[in-house]
């Protein structure tokens, strides 16, 4: 889900890619601020492309069932290393507009077999596993454009991206300001 104010618009996270058991095949990421891994399985999809705010996902794993890791703001994501092990999602980026550092627009995680992988510093959602017990991929963490988590369970598709964020900051000393409100005063 994007987020926007006046013209200014934060793009939400990507969705991860999923693993499909009819065909065989697996979907790509979508694209976002971050963009979503790859599902993987023997022709693993490639992570969705993202827009100007972040990198692309990793590719899933050829002949494994292993997902790519959503891409960040700043770095792309990781591909899958093997069947039990997905990528992990591409760091985002640290802004301290808020007063403090916080990391936005993580990458998710690639899904695989066995483990459940790490999803990007900045909101990304971890990814699945598909051996006992199954785990689908998490959803990006919202107002932070992190990308959702690649799902390795049969036919679930990946977890959805994190919704963007608008922050605006301006300068008070010096300046006068003339507020008013325009909804119902009873």
């Amino acid at each position: 889900t994007h987020s926007s104010f006046d013209t200014i618009m934060s793009i939400g996270g990507g969705g991860g890619g999923a693993y499909l058991t009819a065909p065989t095949t697996s979907s790509s990421g979508s694209s976002g601020g971050s963009g979503g891994g790859g599902g993987g399985n023997s022709t693993g999809g490639a992570g969705g492309g993202s827009t100007a705010n972040g990198n692309n996902g990793g590719v899933g794993l050829n002949s494994a069932s292993s997902g790519g890791g959503g891409g960040g703001a700043g770095a792309v994501g990781v591909g899958g290393a093997s069947s039990s092990i997905g990528g992990a999602g591409g760091v985002g980026l640290s802004n301290s507009i808020t007063g403090s550092a916080v990391y936005y627009a993580g990458g998710g995680g690639g899904a695989s077999d066995a483990s459940v992988s790490a999803g990007g510093n900045g909101g990304g959602g971890a990814g699945g596993k598909g051996n006992s017990p199954e785990i689908i991929g998490v959803a990006g963490t919202a107002n932070t454009g992190g990308g959702g988590g690649a799902s390795r369970n049969d036919n679930i598709q990946g977890a959805s991206g994190g919704s963007g964020v608008v922050i605006l900051r301006f300068l008070t000393s010096g300046n006068t300001y003339t507020t008013k409100f325009l909804g119902n005063t009873q």
